[in-house]
């Protein structure tokens, strides 16, 4: 089932250079990590919401695709895959010299063989390899590490609810999955 996010349908609707899948999550214990996080550490951007704490917690499956790619062709793939409980691990960063990601590992039955496929679809990825991850925050340059290591040895059982094809159209399409 493919449900439009009419909340994103704006005068000027933002568009994108590529588009990408998504599994997302209910991660109640997310608000608890941000809690602990001090807000001084946190990187914003003026005018980006895309920054500071994580709010939408997902795993990107593929980031990249081309315009023209369409919900349906989606759809058939993810309908091939079960997405069952996966295991958010492994706090560690992406850092950069404007900021430092914080994030979790993802591991779990199902998400590489979903990109490996997506990746029949026209796509361009500056990244060969494929390491899904779960962002917490973004953090201020050099203050990710602090992070990293109160948040080693955590692990999080987590059910993926449902994907998001956000498109470079700016249109995004909620799509069911099956997890179990």
């Amino acid at each position: 089932m493919i449900k439009k996010f009419t909340d994103f349908i704006t005068e000027s609707k933002q568009t994108y250079d590529y588009g990408c899948v998504m599994l997302y999550f209910d991660f109640i214990d997310l608000n608890k990590i941000h809690d602990a996080i001090d807000p001084n550490d946190v990187y914003h951007e003026n005018d980006d919401q895309s920054y500071g704490y994580e709010t939408e917690p997902h795993c990107t499956l593929l980031y990249g695709l081309h315009e023209g790619v369409s919900t349906d062709e989606v759809v058939a793939v993810l309908d091939k895959y079960s997405f069952p409980e996966l295991d958010a691990h492994n706090a560690s960063l992406f850092e950069n010299e404007k900021y430092d990601v914080l994030k979790f590992d993802i591991a779990g039955k199902s998400i590489h063989e979903a990109n490996a496929d997506l990746k029949q679809y026209p796509f361009t990825s500056d990244f060969p390899d494929y390491h899904p991850h779960m962002t917490i925050a973004y953090l201020k340059p050099g203050k990710g590490k602090r992070w990293a290591n109160m948040l080693d040895g955590h692990r999080f059982k987590l059910r993926p609810t449902h994907a998001v094809y956000s498109k470079p159209s700016g249109e995004k399409d909620s799509i069911s999955i099956k997890n179990d």
